[in-house]
């Protein structure tokens, strides 16, 4: 009986072959491929999208410290400069508050250095062009109508001071300052 049925196999030429049919494999695998790399595209996408919320917080409470830190040191920075100021004008050596002017601009982040005396001229700037102005022409009003030291975060940072002397205004001292950049700016082609 058995010689019978291997007989019958080899006459017909069909064997029973156990599994699956080999193009059945190579789809199957091949859905697997897409459905693996469709999961790892999409995790991907996860973790930089996460990334990128990071960096973004990280970025901003930078920028806010570092305002913080040049508010405070800045603003400690003008009150000095106003005392040394008005001991020379109550002296009255303009030349000696020119050359603080002139030390004080050579600083990174000093951009200029002006003294407005109370009628609103400039006297004294480290650009030469804004002397003998009107402080309006060129500068905001309100950076002399202060009466304590006055920080604006825009950019440049815009200070100003009252100089006082015992019984009057002596002048505004006001300075434009350019913060440097803790982080540099990342564009599009960075990222």
């Amino acid at each position: 009986m058995l010689t019978e049925q291997n007989s019958k196999d080899q006459g017909t030429g069909q064997r029973l072959k156990p599994g699956l049919n080999p193009m059945v494999k190579l789809y199957g695998l091949i859905i697997l491929l897409i459905i693996g790399g469709g999961y790892l595209a999409y995790r991907n996408w996860q973790i930089n999208s996460r990334f990128e919320q990071e960096i973004a917080t990280f970025r901003s409470a930078i920028q806010q410290n570092q305002l913080a830190n040049d508010r405070q040191q800045l603003t400690f920075g003008m009150k000095t400069f106003v005392w040394a100021v008005r001991n020379a004008l109550l002296q009255n050596k303009p030349g000696e508050v020119s050359e603080y002017f002139n030390t004080l601009v050579k600083d990174r982040g000093v951009k200029e250095v002006l003294l407005v005396d109370p009628a609103g001229r400039v006297t004294i700037s480290t650009n030469k062009k804004n002397q003998g102005i009107l402080f309006t022409d060129r500068f905001p009003a309100y950076l002399l109508q202060q009466q304590d030291v006055y920080f604006n975060d825009k950019t440049p940072y815009e200070l100003s001071a009252p100089v006082t002397g015992p019984n009057k205004r002596l002048g505004t001292l006001v300075m434009l300052y350019t913060p440097a950049q803790v982080l540099p700016q990342l564009t599009s082609q960075n990222q």
